[in-house]
């Protein structure tokens, strides 16, 4: 093999590297995640969730993308929604008592572009 080959086969890979790097950085999306309290409604046995959806750009900014309150009562699912079916997000909240605090079972959903990018649960406690 010549060095004049060898030079090619290199620059080609380098090239090939430089194109990967760029498309990946064009095609990169953000990610999110979720933050959410819960605080005692208005009404006996009345709860509100607050939700913080987070939106964490690929540089490792972070900024709120949507804050969401859910009020429920215990014992039953409450909901809110911003946005519709292609983009926006959906937030549910099932809120149990127990004796001396309360727990809430919060599912959020973000979509873009009609494509589901988050749909994650967690669990958040009141004591009281």
């Amino acid at each position: 093999m010549t060095i004049r080959k060898l030079h090619m086969g290199v620059l080609a890979a380098i090239c090939l590297a430089a194109a990967f790097v760029l498309a990946s950085r064009v095609t990169a999306q953000a990610e999110y995640r979720t933050e959410a309290t819960i605080a005692p409604g208005t009404q006996a046995h009345q709860y509100v969730v607050h939700v913080k959806v987070i939106e964490v750009q690929e540089d490792g900014e972070a900024r709120v993308r949507n804050d969401i309150k859910v009020t429920a009562n215990a014992g039953e699912e409450g909901t809110a929604s911003l946005g519709d079916d292609q983009g926006g997000v959906s937030c549910t909240a099932l809120v149990k008592e127990a004796e001396g605090s309360a727990e809430a079972v919060i599912t959020v959903t973000v979509k873009e572009d009609g494509a589901e990018k988050l749909n994650e649960s967690q669990t958040v406690t009141l004591k009281k």
